[in-house]
């Protein structure tokens, strides 16, 4: 397992931030999703064993957190949220020095230091002080940085917060390019669903410390059985009243043999083949309406 917490609590004066953290995860990348305040950072730093919790016990790549915290960050990278400069250095010398703060010779550090900027798109500006960069290379660089030791999980805090549409693309094809050709499983902080949607397979789900879900994409996002996509060879008016009749309600698409037919509670298929048999509609699409990410989302934190 990339993760596994049991019962982890951690508390800062009132603010419980971390409130019985429960579960177990595992995956090529995965989403750690929730609004602002809902623990996400914090949980991150007692991954990192830079914050201990109050109570619970963390296993990071099966390592224990608490007990050996610099042997997690060696198998760790973290681009922290925030700017993360260093002044007066350029992008190859900081991505090199982080190496080196890893343990890598000086020669070692600047070859893997000129991969990593390569990896990221930085190759141009490799040169130039990081003080001068935009935005979006200020947070290539920390991916950079993050990477450069060659970790078997990278941590990354809010990395598309502040980018540009074109920059926010760049970095999130990177993180695919990071899941699907042998570079480090990825945890992936933040409150933007479509980032998660686009580049992961499994998801936590945070709110007030707790967590609302943890697992598959896949799991998450379950089917509504009460909503049906049906799709007809050829408009068939005399359906939709066929449907409405047996309660059912019809929300017609772009084109008239499109449609949406949500079922009254308890129905099943069987009242729209019913219906179907009854107008003689041909149809050739029939399969239940998974719910949005977006609705799992927010049925998984109850609608806050």
């Amino acid at each position: 397992m990339i993760l596994e917490l049991s019962g982890v609590t951690r508390r800062f004066g009132g603010t419980q931030a971390l409130d019985g953290v429960t579960c177990a995860l595992d995956g090529r990348a995965i989403g750690l999703l929730g609004p602002n305040g809902a623990g996400k950072t914090t949980l991150m730093k007692v991954m990192l064993g830079l914050i201990a919790p109050d109570a619970g016990q963390v296993k990071v790549l099966g390592i224990d957190a608490t007990r050996y915290p610099q042997k997690v960050r060696m198998k760790l990278g973290y681009a922290a949220e925030g700017p993360g400069r260093m002044p007066g250095l350029s992008g190859l010398e900081s991505v090199a020095y982080a190496a080196e703060l890893c343990g890598l010779g000086r020669r070692a550090a600047l070859l893997r230091a000129h991969d990593m900027l390569d990896l990221v798109g930085l190759d141009e500006a490799r040169y130039r002080d990081v003080e001068a960069y935009s935005t979006g290379m200020h947070q290539r660089i920390k991916v950079a940085m993050a990477l450069v030791h060659d970790p078997a999980l990278v941590l990354l805090d809010e990395p598309t917060s502040g980018l540009d549409p074109q920059s926010r693309d760049a970095l999130l094809d990177l993180v695919v390019h990071l899941r699907d050709h042998g570079g480090p499983a990825v945890l992936l902080s933040t409150h933007l669903l479509k980032d998660v949607e686009r580049t992961c397979d499994a998801c936590m789900i945070m709110q007030a410390g707790q967590v609302r879900f943890a697992g598959a994409l896949a799991d998450l996002r379950l089917p509504r059985p009460a909503t049906w996509d049906v799709r007809l060879a050829r408009p068939c008016p005399a359906l939709i009243p066929a449907l409405e009749a047996r309660g059912a309600q019809v929300v017609v698409g772009r084109r008239a043999e499109i449609m949406e037919v949500s079922l009254p509670q308890g129905g099943a298929a069987e009242v729209i083949w019913h219906a179907i048999a009854a107008t003689d509609a041909a149809v050739f699409h029939l399969e239940p309406r998974a719910a949005s990410l977006e609705e799992a989302f927010l049925h998984a934190i109850g609608g806050a």
